[in-house]
């Protein structure tokens, strides 16, 4: 009985002995550097029961959705969105990094800012600058935040209209 219980010993004994250099060769897998896999995972946003101001990543390319609500149940003015969003990224958003492309309005044209009631064509957004030199991640600020503000549950196309010139129809696209 005693040679039994010590070839079981031995082959178990031999077993970790192969299961160790197995770890410690890796198998044969390289040691490799760290690879860029691009921006983390993105969700869509509809309009549901809070709005979003949309800003800009602190990489500066592309757009991410802030959360803004003063309650349960309850949806922001467009054009109070629209200010909002002129002010730029304030608490939480601020502190993550997100920032704007947006221009600051210049003081006391608040109350030239209009957002239109919706239409088959969409909704138009006026502002008291010109819009056609804003790039398109500011064009999209705007067009995301008011596109999922008018409906709910619905993303509407933007019609952006500034002292220059009226823009097409817009529709969130988040990646530009």
């Amino acid at each position: 009985m005693t040679g039994h219980g010590t070839r079981s010993r031995a082959a178990v004994a031999t077993a970790t002995l192969v299961g160790c250099a197995l770890l410690l060769t890796g198998c044969g897998i390289k040691r490799t550097g760290v690879i860029d896999s691009g921006h983390a995972a993105t969700v869509k946003v509809s309009g549901g029961k809070s709005n979003f101001l949309y800003f800009v990543t602190k990489d500066g390319d592309r757009l991410a959705p802030s959360p803004f609500s003063l309650g349960e149940g309850y949806r922001l003015n467009p054009v109070v969105l629209l200010g909002l969003l002129f002010d730029g990224p304030r608490g939480r958003a601020a502190e993550v990094g997100l920032t704007t492309a947006l221009p600051r309005l210049p003081a006391g044209q608040e109350e030239q800012l209009a957002v239109s009631p919706y239409t088959h064509e969409g909704t138009t957004v006026r502002v008291p600058f010109a819009v056609g030199d804003l790039s398109d991640l500011a064009r999209m600020q705007i067009v995301c935040t008011i596109g999922t503000a008018v409906l709910t549950d619905t993303v509407s196309p933007v019609i952006l209209q500034g002292s220059d010139t009226t823009l097409p129809a817009a529709d969130c696209d988040r990646k530009r």
